[in-house]
């Protein structure tokens, strides 16, 4: 009986550290941090979408949207549902542009492990969360444009914005803060087509550095 009570004991912290580790990582995807979802869940999202087109191919771009809900319940709990982690302006575009969307998911990607690399944490509000708006834009620009880029990187912003946000500043600040850096990254991107994914955190680092930066950070 003492063994089947321990063995439970066990079960049921491994069941509700999972559960705390999943929904702190919900909540690290859908705050103001451009994380991405790893490329192969992404792929996998893509590939539904473009079945539903496939397979009834007569479908609005609404009836997909629909769909696409009906088959990602937002009760589901304790899992990361990467199209519930989306914006519903960032699941229309996924719809319309389902493969520029995955450029956009290895933009995001790129954008967290160069943060990460330069220093040392993917932060909120600060110096390193202007530098992962600016390579995420930059990146996006020479991966899919300009203009989609800002379609994508506006869409991402498009969220509740009362209250304030961990750091304790209000979440239209945080917005504000991230479409100004974003623009200021599509803008950079736009003059360094050619360079490479480290040579374009090179830049961006020393900008965000210089004396006469155009980004913009909330608190250091």
């Amino acid at each position: 009986m003492k063994r089947m009570l321990k063995l439970f004991s066990v079960m049921l912290a491994l069941v509700m550290t999972f559960s705390i580790s999943a929904m702190a990582a919900e909540n690290d995807y859908q705050n103001n941090n451009v994380l991405g979802a790893t490329q192969s869940e992404f792929e996998q999202l893509i590939v539904e979408i473009q079945d539903i087109k496939d397979t009834y191919s007569d479908y609005t771009e609404k009836m997909i949207f629909e769909t696409m809900n009906k088959q990602h319940p937002k009760s589901t709990r304790g899992v990361i549902d990467i199209w519930n982690v989306l914006t519903d302006s960032e699941k229309k575009l996924c719809i319309r542009y389902p493969y520029d969307a995955l450029k956009v998911n290895t933009a995001k990607n790129v954008a967290t492990s160069q943060t990460e690399k330069n220093f040392g944490i993917n932060g909120l509000g600060d110096r390193s969360d202007a530098f992962r708006h600016g390579i995420w834009n930059a990146e996006m620009t020479i991966l899919i444009g300009k203009e989609k880029a800002e379609l994508f990187a506006t869409a991402h912003e498009d969220k509740d914005v009362t209250g304030k946000e961990s750091d304790g500043y209000p979440k239209t600040a945080h917005r504000d803060m991230d479409m100004h850096n974003n623009e200021v990254g599509r803008n950079i991107g736009e003059r360094n087509k050619d360079v490479t994914e480290n040579e374009m955190a090179d830049i961006i680092y020393q900008e965000i550095y210089s004396e006469t930066t155009q980004f913009v950070w909330l608190h250091e």
